[in-house]
C-alpha cells in the first residue's frame, strides 16, 4: 500500500487538487442529506383492518377474520410468514401478519388484496365504505413504517364550540398544510359537531307506552329552542322530557379532543416518504406563521408534537459531542509530539475523512439520524489513528536527520501494511451486520457503513495526504540533539516494564487469565437488557371505563386526570383523545375493546426530568379518583419502538376455558416477580348480553300495518345502536344542531323489561310480541394466534435488568401445572432480546472470523494473527468493569461496542507485532526485537489509544436527547480500549516471546 503514498508524492499538486475537489463534493453531498429520526426501516408487518358493522365477535371470526387468515396461512406459512395474530370484536376485525425481515412487502400487500378481493364477504362489509361515506376500501391493509408516525401534531383551540373550530380547521388550516412541500396526508381528529342528544329511559318508555318510533316523529323537523324539543308531546299529558334526558354534547361514538384541558381539534400532519422531516417541519412552521394571521381572533394554534424538535436536538448535541471528542483527540497528539504544525496534520484526517464519509452516505442513500451520527462521533477518535501513525514516524525520522522525500516514502514503506491491516480489520467487522438479518441488521446495517466509510476515508488521507503536506507543516529543528532517535521518560519507564514481563512470564499470563474470567463472571451482576431509552420526556395515561360508559362520562373522568396534571410543574402540556379514531391505533383500541369508555392522554414533561419517577407520582396521584374504571400510567419510553421493555406472552389453545384458566393462573404467579408491574390479560372473557331475535311468524300475525313493518328495522337498529335522526335540526343562538337518539338496551336489565317496551308508531306491540328475547354468554372478543384460540398477558418490566425478569418469568410458566392442549409462547421483548443476542454473537463471531483472514493475507502469517487476537479477550475485562462501574446494561448497544472493539484493540497490536517482525528480519534476536520494538512503537500506540478514548469520553458521559442510545456503545469501547492497550503492551509480547523464543529471522536476498 506504500506504492499510493509514493505515487502522491510524486504528484502532489494533483493529490492536494484531487483533496479539496473531493471536500467540496463532501460538503455538497452534508447539505443535501436527508435527516430523519432512525434509519428507514420496512418492518415486516401486514395489517388487515375490517369493518363489519354490529357483527357479533363469532361473526366477524367466522365470514372475516377466519377467511382472510386462511388466506395468509395458505401463501405464506412455509416461506416468510413468522406469526399471525387476529382480534375479531363486535363490529370490527383485526389481522397482524409478521413476517421476515427482508421480506417484499410490496409484493405481500399486493397479492394480499388481489386476493381478499375475491373472497365472498357480507354485503354489509363490501357496502360500508360507501354507506359511511369514509371512502377507501374494506377491508383495509395497513402497512407499518416510521412513516406512520406524524412528523407534527398541532392543537387549534379558542373560545368556540368543538364544530366551529373544526369548520375554522378544515376550512382555513388543512388546505394550506396540504400544498406544503414534504407532506402527504393530514388527519383530523375531534371537534365532532355538537348535537342535541336525546337519552330515553326504558321504565319510562314502559310506564307511557311510548316506542322509538314514536320519540323519533315527535321531535319537529326544525325547532327553534332547547325547550321545544323538550316539551314535544307523545301521549297525552306525556312530553319528551318526562321519559328522557336531553343534553347538548357530544355523541356516544364521537371521538373528543383537548389540549391542556382545552377543546381542541387535533391535526396530524405525515410526510411523504422521500421528505427531509426537520424541512418538511420548518415549511409547515412558515406556512402556520402566514396561516395564523388569518384565524379569527381567539383562535389558538398550538403545537403538541413536533418530531423534528427532538431530531434537531439529539443531532445538535450529537455534533456537540463529536467536536468536543475531536479536539480533545488532538490535543493528545500535541501533547505527546509538542509540534504544533505536526499535530494539526494529524488532525485534518478528521473532518476529511467525515466529509468523505457524508459523500458516500449521499451517494448510498443513507441518511443523517440518531444512528449515523452516532457512528461518526464514535468512530472520530478512531479516525485519526492511522494519521497518528503516518506523522509519527515522518516526525521521528525527520528528528533522525532525515531529508522530507526519505522520511515521508521511507515511514510510508514502515507502517503503510499495519495501518491498512489495522483499518480493513476494522471495517470487515461491519460486514456480518449485513448478512444477520433481523431488525439488528436493519437498524446497525446503515451505522456499520457510516463508520466504514469514514474509515476508508481516513487511510486514504493517511496514505496519500499526510505524506504530501508533511512536506510543509512537519518541520524539524535539525541539531546534534536531533540527529539520533533518543527515548524518553515513558519509552524508558515501558521498556522496564516490558523487560520485568520478559522475565516473569508464567505470572504475567495467569494474571491476564485470572482478570478475564472474572469479567466474564461479571455479566449476571451487570445485567441485560435489549435497546437502552432514547431520553424523549414522555408519559402515557390510559383511562378505561365499564363497556358501555358514554363519551360525555369518560369525559368527566379524563377532566379529573386533566386537574392532577395542571398542577405538576414538570408537565409542560398535555394532550387528551377520548373514544377511538379512525387510524390504526384507533382501530386497534376498537377491536381490543376501546371506545366512547376508553381516554388516552399524553404528557410532555420538561426535558431533564425525572421520567420514572414523575410516571410513579402521577400513577400514585390518580389512583381512585375515578369510580369504576381504572388508569394505568406508563412512561413514553416503555412504548418507544426502541426502547421498549414490555412483557408479551402467548396462550394458546382450542379450548377457550383451558386457556382462560391457565392465563388466570400465570397472572397471579407473575405478579409475585419483583421488577415486573401492571401485569395484565387479554383474555376472551364471557359477558351477558341482550339477544333479540325477530320471529318472523309472530311479526306477521302481530297486526302491525305493512307500512310500519317495512320501518321496523330501522326502529331495532335505533333501538340497540342510536342514530343521528335524519332531517330533525335545533336552532339555538343562531346554529343548528342534529338530533341524536340514544339506544336503550345497554339500560335495560331484565328480559321482561325488554319484551314490554312498545314497538311500532302509530299503531304499536310490545317487543315480546314479536320477537325472542334472552340473556346469552357470548365472548366480548375473540383473540387468535396462528389460527388458534390465544389470550395475551402483557406486563412493563421497570427493573433495569431486563433479562433476569425475562428468566424469572420462564421461571414461573415452568412452574404451572402440565396443561395440555394450552400452549405458552413468548413474544415482546424477550423474544427481540433472545433472537437479537443471537444474531449479534453470530456477528460478534464471523466479525473475528473475518479479521483473521485480513491479518493473514496482510501480514502473510498465520501464527502472528492468532498471537494478536490474544488482544481481544484482555477488551472484555476493561468493558464488564466499565458497564459495571457506570450502571449501564449489556445491551444491543454495547454488544456492538464489543463488535467495534475487535477492530479497534488489534490496531495497536498489529503495529507492534509488524514492526518486530521487521526487527528479526534484520537480524535481532525475539528479546531485542520486542524491547526495541516496544520503545519505538510506544508513543503512537499511547497516542490512538488515548485519542480514541478522550474522543468518546463526551459520548459515555453525555445525557441529552439520544445521547442515552450510545452511552453504553462508548463505556464499552473506552473501557475495552484501555484494558487491552495495558495488557497488550506486556501480555502480547510475552506470548510473541514464546511462540518465537530467542530466534532471530534473516532478511532473505
Amino acid at each position: 500500500m506504500w506504492r499510493l503514498s509514493k505515487l502522491a508524492l510524486k504528484s502532489r499538486i494533483v493529490t492536494i487538487i484531487l483533496a479539496t475537489m473531493v471536500t467540496g463534493a463532501s460538503v455538497w453531498a452534508l447539505m443535501g442529506l436527508k435527516m430523519e429520526l432512525l434509519p428507514d426501516i420496512e418492518f415486516p408487518y401486514a395489517t388487515i383492518v375490517t369493518v363489519y358493522p354490529e357483527a357479533a365477535p363469532e361473526e366477524v371470526v367466522e365470514k372475516v377474520t377466519g377467511p382472510i387468515e386462511e388466506i395468509i396461512w395458505d401463501n405464506w406459512s412455509t416461506s416468510e410468514l413468522n406469526n399471525i395474530t387476529s382480534t375479531s370484536s363486535r363490529g370490527i376485525s383485526l389481522i397482524m401478519a409478521e413476517f421476515e425481515f427482508g421480506t417484499d412487502m410490496e409484493k405481500i400487500n399486493t397479492t394480499l388484496q388481489s386476493e381478499i378481493s375475491k373472497l365472498s364477504l357480507p354485503d354489509e362489509v363490501i357496502n360500508f365504505p360507501e354507506m359511511s361515506g369514509a371512502g377507501g376500501t374494506n377491508p383495509q391493509i395497513i402497512p407499518i413504517n416510521l412513516d406512520m408516525l406524524p412528523t407534527k401534531i398541532l392543537s387549534v383551540s379558542g373560545n368556540l364550540t368543538p364544530d366551529e373550530l373544526r369548520s375554522i380547521t378544515e376550512e382555513k388550516i388543512v388546505p394550506a398544510l396540504i400544498e406544503v412541500e414534504g407532506v402527504l396526508r393530514v388527519e383530523v381528529e375531534g371537534g365532532a359537531r355538537e348535537h342535541i342528544v336525546v337519552n330515553p329511559d326504558p321504565d319510562l318508555m314502559n310506564q307511557f307506552g311510548v316506542s322509538m318510533a314514536q320519540i323519533a316523529a315527535s321531535i319537529p323537523g326544525l325547532s327553534t329552542s332547547f325547550e321545544e324539543v323538550a316539551s314535544a308531546p307523545l301521549n297525552e299529558g306525556v312530553v319528551l322530557e318526562d321519559i328522557a334526558e336531553i343534553n347538548k354534547g357530544p355523541t356516544p361514538a364521537s371521538m373528543v379532543t383537548r389540549f391542556n384541558g382545552n377543546p381542541s381539534i387535533g391535526i396530524s400532519i405525515f410526510k411523504e416518504e422521500e421528505a427531509n422531516i426537520v424541512e418538511v417541519a420548518d415549511n409547515i412552521a412558515a406556512m402556520l406563521d402566514e396561516t395564523g394571521q388569518n384565524i379569527p381572533e381567539g383562535v389558538l394554534l398550538s403545537t403538541v408534537l413536533d418530531q423534528s424538535d427532538f431530531i434537531k436536538d439529539s443531532i445538535d448535541e450529537l455534533w456537540q459531542k463529536a467536536i468536543t471528542g475531536g479536539l480533545l483527540a488532538i490535543a493528545i497528539v500535541f501533547i505527546f509530539l509538542r509540534a504544533v504544525r505536526s499535530s494539526l496534520l494529524a488532525a485534518m484526517s478528521v473532518p476529511l475523512s467525515v466529509l468523505v464519509a457524508f459523500l458516500c452516505m449521499y451517494v448510498s442513500g443513507i441518511t443523517i439520524n440518531i444512528l449515523t451520527l452516532s457512528g461518526i462521533s464514535i468512530a472520530i477518535g478512531r479516525l485519526i489513528d492511522d494519521s497518528i501513525v503516518m506523522v509519527e514516524v515522518i516526525y521521528r525520522r525527520r528528528q533522525m536527520g532525515e531529508s522530507f522525500k526519505d522520511a515521508a516514502l521511507g515511514g510510508a514503506k514502515e507502517v503503510a501494511t499495519p495501518i491498512t491491516a489495522a483499518t480493513l480489520a476494522t471495517v470487515s467487522i461491519f460486514i456480518p451486520l449485513m448478512f444477520i438479518g433481523g431488525m439488528v441488521g436493519e437498524l446497525f446495517i446503515p451505522f456499520g457503513l457510516t463508520i466504514a466509510f469514514a474509515l476508508l476515508g481516513s487511510l486514504a488521507v493517511a496514505l496519500m495526504v499526510v505524506p504530501v503536506l508533511s512536506r510543509y507543516l512537519i518541520k524539524i529543528k535539525t541539531s546534534k540533539d536531533t540527529q539520533a532517535d533518543k527515548s524518553n521518560w515513558y519509552q524508558n519507564t515501558y521498556q522496564k516494564g516490558l523487560g520485568w514481563s520478559l522475565k516473569h512470564r508464567a505470572l504475567v499470563l495467569v494474571v491476564a487469565i485470572v482478570l478475564f474470567v472474572s469479567s466474564i463472571g461479571l455479566i449476571p451482576i451487570i445485567g441485560t437488557s435489549f435497546m437502552p431509552d432514547m431520553g424523549e420526556p414522555v408519559i402515557n395515561i390510559e383511562i378505561e371505563l365499564p363497556p358501555g360508559s358514554e363519551t360525555l362520562v369518560t369525559s368527566q373522568a379524563a377532566s379529573k386526570v386533566e386537574a392532577v396534571l395542571a398542577d405538576r410543574p414538570l408537565v409542560e402540556s398535555y394532550y387528551t383523545t377520548i373514544g377511538t379514531s379512525a387510524s390504526l391505533a384507533g382501530m386497534t383500541a376498537a377491536a381490543q375493546g376501546g371506545g366512547s369508555n376508553t381516554a388516552s392522554i399524553t404528557v410532555y414533561l420538561e426535558r431533564g426530568a425525572d421520567i420514572e419517577m414523575e410516571a410513579e407520582e402521577l400513577s400514585g396521584l390518580t389512583e381512585g379518583i375515578i369510580e369504576n374504571g381504572s388508569i394505568f400510567v406508563s412512561s413514553g419510553g416503555d412504548e418507544d419502538m426502541m426502547g421498549s421493555s414490555n412483557v408479551n406472552l402467548s396462550i394458546q389453545g382450542q379450548d377457550p376455558d383451558e386457556v382462560r384458566q391457565v392465563t388466570s393462573q400465570l397472572i397471579e404467579q407473575l405478579k409475585e416477580i419483583d421488577g415486573l408491574t401492571d401485569v395484565a390479560a387479554d383474555i376472551t372473557e364471557v359477558v351477558t348480553r341482550l339477544d333479540i331475535a325477530v320471529d318472523e311468524e309472530k311479526l306477521i300475525t302481530s297486526g302491525l300495518p305493512l307500512e310500519q313493518l317495512e320501518h321496523l328495522q330501522q326502529e331495532l337498529a335505533l333501538l340497540m345502536a342510536g342514530s343521528t335522526l335524519p332531517e330533525k335540526m335545533v336552532s339555538i343562538d343562531e346554529r343548528s344542531y342534529p338530533v341524536f337518539l340514544s339506544s336503550v338496551t345497554p339500560k335495560i336489565t331484565s328480559v321482561e323489561q325488554a319484551q314490554a317496551l312498545s314497538v311500532g308508531y302509530p299503531e304499536s306491540v310490545t317487543l315480546g310480541q314479536i320477537a325472542d328475547i334472552a340473556y346469552k354468554e357470548a365472548p366480548s372478543h375473540i383473540s387468535r394466534t396462528g389460527l388458534s384460540l390465544s389470550a395475551t398477558v402483557t406486563g412493563n418490566i421497570t427493573a433495569r435488568d431486563v433479562g433476569a425478569v425475562n428468566a424469572a418469568i420462564e421461571r414461573e410458566i415452568n412452574k404451572l401445572p402440565p396443561h395440555p392442549g394450552v400452549e405458552i409462547k413468548t413474544a415482546g421483548i424477550a423474544e427481540l432480546m433472545e433472537d437479537s443476542f443471537s444474531r449479534m454473537s453470530i456477528a460478534l463471531l464471523s466479525a473475528v472470523g473475518l479479521v483473521l483472514v485480513v491479518m493473514f493475507i496482510m501480514m502473510r502469517s498465520v501464527i502472528n494473527p492468532l498471537i494478536i487476537l490474544v488482544s481481544l479477550p484482555m477488551a472484555s475485562i476493561g468493558a464488564m468493569l466499565g458497564l459495571l462501574f457506570t450502571g449501564h446494561t449489556l445491551n444491543m448497544f454495547a454488544m456492538l461496542g464489543t463488535l467495534m472493539l475487535v477492530g479497534i484493540v488489534l490496531t495497536n497490536a498489529v503495529v507492534l507485532i509488524s514492526l518486530v517482525e521487521n526487527l528479526r528480519k534484520g537480524g535481532y534476536t525475539t528479546h531485542e526485537a520486542l524491547l526495541e520494538g516496544g520503545r519505538r512503537r510506544i508513543r503512537p500506540i499511547l497516542m490512538t489509544a488515548l485519542t480514541t478514548i478522550f474522543a468518546m469520553l463526551p459520548l459515555a458521559i453525555g445525557l441529552g436527547s439520544g445521547m442515552m442510545m450510545t452511552a453504553e456503545l462508548a463505556v464499552v469501547v473506552i473501557g475495552g480500549l484501555f484494558s487491552s492497550t495495558v495488557l497488550t503492551l506486556f501480555v502480547i509480547p510475552v506470548i510473541y516471546s514464546l511462540v518465537h523464543r530467542g530466534a532471530t529471522q534473516r532478511a532473505s536476498e
